[in-house]
């Protein structure tokens, strides 16, 4: 009986370690830590460049759109935050204030990036200024994370309100612009290192894996990802990459439904497509480094191809989709086209003709509705 028991206890330990997983242990090119290398790399700049150049149908106007928008920001003024980082829950009575933050991060960050990538596309060095002043505006004012109060209804261990969910969606736009300012030698030696040691604290606050695999996760990763590449830093790198490996086990059902985001009932659409944006990047990123994500099944035989089909479900009929989520209404686009942005990356992957219907506004440029950090994301992806 003893042995059988011994014999018990080692199975399940073996499963306790299967559904763990091995360490992802795959050599990254030294290659990999050049700037840029996040979202783009030089060769794809590069494409870009010759493809606008020479009039291409959907680049061309992709890359004037970029311009339009930095010439607009070009008389902005960055409004950075003075002191720590402090983000109250959006569920709670400091909805406001959550707002406030978050848009004023949110949108200094992808202003940074929109002027460092016209920067990098035009060679005008006086977009990557611009770009540098958003962006150490706020290295030089914005100091530490700190624990924002309850999140939602949760009782009192939960006290880190929405402080780990807005950097996670909103610092890697900081990141992807600091990526590009480097690779354009727009940032001197002590700028970079500046960067660097800000971003340091935010790293040791979003470390350790989130328990609650949901667009949380997937967000959480694209911002370590993100910034293990800033800090080449591979054993980061290698443990963000596993962390959306352990991720995505429970979080894709065999049929591709994304069952933490269909509780959200009426706004599991919309959350639904912010889980994918974030993995959709994080696969990108992962990729750019060596690192192969894309097919990863989970538990029940998900994978993220089939996430973005079902997706597609409800874009094409979200009254049929609703039966997952026990929703009377949801939350949807004004048209099939308006999140469109999402797919970019996936048909360059896959290319599903079924992708095509959902990318006809073009270009996907800077605010397109819903979208957290694939600004421009025609111009960066498409074919």
């Amino acid at each position: 009986m003893e042995k059988l028991m011994s014999g018990f206890a080692l199975v399940f330990l073996a499963a306790a370690l299967s559904s763990c997983g091995t360490a992802i242990d795959v050599p990254i090119a030294p290659e990999a830590w050049a700037n840029p290398n996040l979202l783009v790399d030089r060769a794809r700049l590069n494409e870009i460049r010759r493809a606008a150049a020479s009039g291409h149908p959907v680049l061309a106007p992709a890359y004037a759109d970029l311009i339009r928008t930095a010439d607009i920001m070009m008389a902005a003024s960055p409004e950075p935050i003075h002191g720590p980082l402090e983000v109250p829950g959006f569920f709670t009575r400091e909805r406001e204030t959550q707002r406030r933050i978050t848009r004023r991060l949110r949108n200094d960050a992808r202003t940074a990036h929109a002027l460092a990538l016209a920067c990098a596309l035009s060679e005008n060095r006086q977009y990557g200024e611009k770009a540098r002043e958003f962006l150490y505006a706020w290295v030089d004012n914005l100091t530490i994370p700190k624990h924002g109060g309850r999140w939602w209804h949760w009782p009192t261990p939960w006290r880190r309100g929405d402080t780990p969910i807005v950097i996670s969606y909103s610092f890697p736009a900081f990141i992807f612009a600091f990526d590009l300012l480097r690779g354009e030698d727009i940032l001197s030696d002590d700028e970079v290192a500046r960067f660097q040691q800000w971003l340091g604290p935010y790293v040791d606050y979003l470390g350790h894996q989130e328990f609650y695999k949901n667009n949380h996760h997937n967000w959480q990763v694209v911002f370590l990802l993100s910034a293990a590449h800033v800090l080449q830093d591979e054993a980061l790198f290698k443990r963000a990459a596993e962390y959306y490996r352990r991720g995505i086990r429970g979080q894709i059902r065999g049929d591709g439904a994304l069952p933490r985001e269909l509780w959200r009932r009426q706004r599991s659409g919309t959350y639904t497509l912010m889980a994918l944006e974030g993995m959709v990047q994080a696969v990108h990123i992962a990729e750019k480094h060596g690192i192969m994500l894309r097919d990863l099944q989970s538990r029940g035989g998900g994978t993220l191809e089939k996430a973005i089909d079902f997706y597609c479900d409800y874009l094409d009929d979200p009254e049929s989709w609703a039966r997952h989520t026990n929703a009377r209404t949801l939350n949807t686009p004004a048209g099939t086209s308006d999140w469109g942005y999402i797919f970019e990356l996936p048909y360059r992957w896959w290319h599903n003709p079924r992708y095509l219907g959902y990318m006809q506004k073009r270009p996907y440029g800077f605010e397109v509705e819903r979208c957290y950090t694939l600004d421009f994301a025609t111009l960066l992806f498409a074919e």
